[in-house]
């Protein structure tokens, strides 16, 4: 694709913003970026790319500056509604992704995964099987690197695993992975699509331009991944907690490969340190995927058996007092905190809050009568959360979440565990999900250095 002398406005000085226009000046484009905000990383960025003679609009988005664009590299967290988007679709411009431009200019093997959950933990074990035998894999998208910023060091023998979200899917009309993986379904960014139904359209475009020759590794289990198979071209393979008749299955703990006549046993589930039913659809899809990469099984088997929790997804954070603290703040979803309730055995307290991205919390309520001792609410989804359980009242609401930590202690016992899986986004009270598990980390470990009896924490 020839992008010289192009008028070429990107939205948005994010990572991908950014790794946007400076790949786009590279190639002689003749580009600008406008941005909202006036933050002092996004302030850098823009005298950043100022001394490379880009035009760098802050705090605002006005036409004029936009005006005359050939084409539109949006960021994913560019509201439809915003004005640029707006300007664009009322000028019929062409709207692309940063996924969708480096897709044109990647001359590796794509794998690509999405899902309302666990990708992070999916690519991640998948890019470890390609490193276990020796092959070249190059991880990006939501994780590390950009993928324009990996194309220096992708080439023809590469293997670029991509996590997708839905947001980078929506604007990537052209993009055509190799290999693509969809783990499964649940309400979630209903705030930005409006309906389950455009949500899922958007999942769906990850496999909406491949062929015959590609693959498609969907959920056996999840009804709505299931019926994705209905509507691709490319080769099916299934992956599933239970048998099935064709695909990657669990019978007796241990994961089969079925194909036709052939059954061959791949691994035995109890050797894995990943554990709770999550965690097992993740390692089978990353099988699907290494199989048909052929790995030999023996690197897959070192993967699997080695691999560990990763920071933020159920990752213990210490013991207080007799009290076990679990960072899964990764968990932005309601079915994301049921996998994470439901791979804890000892009574627990459940912290949770946030900003809802358009989720209804009823479906949560049954696993909390079983489960869960007394839940601690915070932020701006709290009344809400509250509000959608009709029977379950074992509800602390509180507005600041240190406080919600620290009142979530003093509400355990020893033996307990304390959950902070949120279900909800953290942009309420901090930047990004990470930094949220990290004041979780650091409030727990102050909290050995305290007393239960300190005076607590008010309640609003």
């Amino acid at each position: 694709m020839n992008l010289k002398n192009k008028k070429i406005t990107v939205i948005g000085l994010g990572k991908s913003g950014f790794a946007a226009a400076k790949f786009l000046k590279g190639q002689g484009a003749r580009v600008r970026v406008t941005e909202g905000a006036e933050t002092k990383a996004v302030l850098e960025s823009a005298d950043f790319l100022t001394s490379l003679d880009i035009p760098v609009e802050t705090g605002r988005h006005t036409a004029g500056f936009m005006r005359g664009s050939d084409l539109i590299v949006t960021s994913p967290g560019v509201s439809k509604k915003s004005s640029p988007l707006q300007f664009a679709m009322k000028r019929k411009l062409p709207v692309i992704s940063e996924i969708e431009l480096a897709s044109y200019f990647c001359p590796g093997l794509i794998v690509a995964v999405t899902g309302s959950n666990g990708k992070t933990t999916a690519i991640r074990l998948i890019d470890r099987a390609l490193r276990e035998a020796r092959r070249k894999s190059v991880l990006c998208g939501n994780v590390g690197a950009s993928f324009l910023d990996a194309l220096p060091s992708i080439d023809k023998k590469s293997v670029v695993v991509v996590e997708l979200s839905s947001f980078q899917l929506e604007d990537s009309p052209t993009f055509r992975p190799r290999i693509a993986v969809v783990l499964n379904i649940s309400p979630n960014h209903l705030d930005r699509h409006g309906s389950m139904e455009k949500y899922i359209m958007a999942k769906e475009k990850i496999f909406a331009n491949q062929q015959a020759s590609d693959f498609l590794i969907l959920n056996f289990d999840d009804p709505l991944v299931r019926a994705m198979a209905k509507k691709v071209r490319s080769k099916v393979v299934f992956f599933s907690k239970h048998r099935i008749a064709e695909g990657f299955f669990v019978e007796d703990g241990k994961v089969v490969n079925k194909k036709g006549k052939s059954e061959k046993t791949v691994l035995d589930c109890s050797r894995a340190k990943l554990k709770g039913s999550h965690n097992l659809e993740n390692i089978l899809a990353a099988l699907a995927v290494a199989s048909i990469l052929k790995v030999p099984r023996d690197k897959i088997q070192n993967t699997v058996y080695s691999f560990e929790t990763l920071e933020h997804r159920i990752e213990h954070a210490g013991t207080v007092g007799g009290v076990h603290f679990i960072n899964d703040s990764k968990s932005t979803t309601v079915e994301s905190a049921k996998a994470a309730i439901l791979s804890v055995d000892a009574p627990m307290v459940l912290i949770a809050g946030g900003r809802n991205k358009g989720t209804t919390f009823e479906s949560l309520e049954p696993l909390l009568e079983k489960k869960v001792k007394c839940v601690v609410l915070y932020g701006e989804a709290r009344a809400q959360i509250a509000g959608a359980w009709k029977t379950y009242k074992r509800v602390h609401p509180v507005k600041d979440f240190c406080d919600a930590v620290r009142l979530a202690y003093r509400l355990s016992d020893p033996g307990d565990s304390i959950l902070l899986s949120p279900m909800c986004a953290s942009f309420d009270q901090f930047s990004c999900f990470e930094e949220r598990g990290t004041v979780f980390k650091q409030i727990s470990a102050s909290l050995g250095r305290s007393s239960k009896q300190d005076p607590a924490v008010g309640i609003s």
